[in-house]
């Protein structure tokens, strides 16, 4: 793979690319989470959740081997592309881009629902509407007049979001009940809710996405990638163990954490943590419109989509395909009857991660390396087995819906190239 100088302005180093790790990996889905597991496995449930971080890890490794060997924006879109050619990676890249669009839409609606939770008047009408483009249309402006600007957004977020959860985890492992050794479940007990716990974990991939406006990034990424999984997976970890060895277990709450904030705290610990998951959905939000707004440039400058898409502001950034994506997701979020299709996301992320890794080996001999060393030897078979089985886990419905963004993209890509070769 080669290396170039990018035509987008390097802003964002370790710090950012981590920023974009924690919260591609935490938004709303841990919030609700530890009842479901407790309920399926009991005092088990925070070990399988180390399990499946420590699974997930094999995963990241991969991607990590896989940021190492380029600079340039794209993610997997570019991995796979550069392995298998250019069809392939549009595939993978537009795919992705699609159903990342429609989930920034239905989580958007997340996002007011559980802000009309604490105001209500939020909660429908014109003032939920008014409340979707202010988010959408702030993320858009902030994303275009520049990365480094969107870190320190991100960073903000990322520490008042933390410190709540981080506060509730010690205050729940202090106050916690004794319930003696853990009782390992029964495996169909595990097998049931391994995929939702395994779902927890996905959205790291987003941060290899803005390569090109990284500073070193075959550096800055792989220390992002591993310290952000480690941290995530403690800190879920914490949680659940606070949560499942607490009285709060096991009585079926729908919003288990509040719950638990708020046998602690009180009202106001309860409104704390409220307010924490609507901050951790607009974090969750901000990382997703940065990373995903970055997939259109990389195929334009691949010449797979229109130029108009790469074409570059005066601070550093892609500002069209930035702007597309602000517009579109929040056209999406206006319309109702979409949000079963986001569940396509995880499928196009698992499709993702599968043809990134099948990847690693040509692009390490394009490199002038030997295409399989001992980390890929160890890691590559488990990430593998480990997306395949959750990609088996999908219905029809989802794999219909990935087929149509696919076929739309395709239209897409013999529209450019034919462009392109009349030029």
């Amino acid at each position: 793979m080669t290396t170039e100088t990018s035509k987008y302005r390097r802003d964002m180093g370790t710090l950012g690319v981590l920023f974009i790790v924690v919260n591609g990996l935490i938004g709303a889905g841990i919030f609700g989470l530890p009842e479901a597991l407790h309920g399926a496995v009991g005092t088990f449930a925070p070990w399988l959740l180390l399990i499946g971080g420590t699974t997930v890890m094999a995963i990241v490794i991969c991607f990590i081997e896989l940021t190492k060997l380029t600079d340039r924006s794209g993610g997997p879109q570019r991995y796979v592309g550069d392995a298998f050619g250019a069809y392939p990676g549009f595939v993978i890249g537009w795919t992705f881009y699609a159903a990342r669009l429609i989930s920034q839409g239905a989580n958007v609606l997340v996002m007011a629902a559980y802000a009309a939770a604490l105001w209500p008047v939020l909660g429908e009408g014109f003032a939920k509407v008014i409340l979707i483009i202010l988010v959408l249309g702030g993320l858009t402006i902030i994303n275009v007049i520049g990365i480094g600007r969107v870190v320190i957004v991100l960073g903000a977020m990322t520490v008042f979001k933390l410190l709540p959860l981080l506060l509730l985890t010690v205050i729940g492992i202090g106050a916690a009940t004794h319930s003696g050794p853990v009782e390992l479940p029964e495996f169909s007990a595990v097998e049931g809710i391994a995929l939702a716990a395994l779902y927890a974990f996905v959205g790291f991939e987003n941060a290899t996405i803005p390569a090109g406006e990284t500073k070193n990034p075959q550096q800055a990424m792989p220390r992002a990638l591993m310290a952000g999984l480690a941290a995530v997976t403690l800190l879920y970890f914490g949680l659940q163990w606070a949560y499942s060895h607490s009285v709060i277990a096991g009585t079926g709450s729908d919003a288990p954490l509040t719950a638990l904030a708020g046998e602690y705290a009180g009202d106001i610990g309860a409104i704390l943590i409220a307010a924490t998951i609507v901050l951790s959905v607009l974090a969750n939000l901000t990382a997703g419109h940065t990373s995903a707004s970055r997939i259109p440039p990389s195929l334009a400058d691949d010449g797979l989509l229109p130029a108009w898409f790469g074409k570059v502001s005066r601070w550093g950034t892609p500002a069209n395909s930035i702007v597309f994506f602000g517009v579109v997701a929040i056209l999406f979020s206006l319309w109702d009857d979409f949000l079963a299709l986001a569940a396509v996301s995880t499928l196009a992320r698992l499709l993702a991660y599968i043809s990134s890794i099948a990847a690693l080996p040509k692009l390490r001999q394009q490199a002038g390396l030997a295409p399989f060393n001992t980390t890929i030897i160890v890691a590559a078979p488990i990430a593998l087995s480990l997306s395949l089985w959750a990609a088996t886990q999908t219905d029809a419905t989802q794999w219909q819906a990935l087929g149509g963004f696919a076929m739309v993209g395709t239209l897409l890509f013999f529209i450019a190239r034919r462009a392109n070769n009349a030029v």
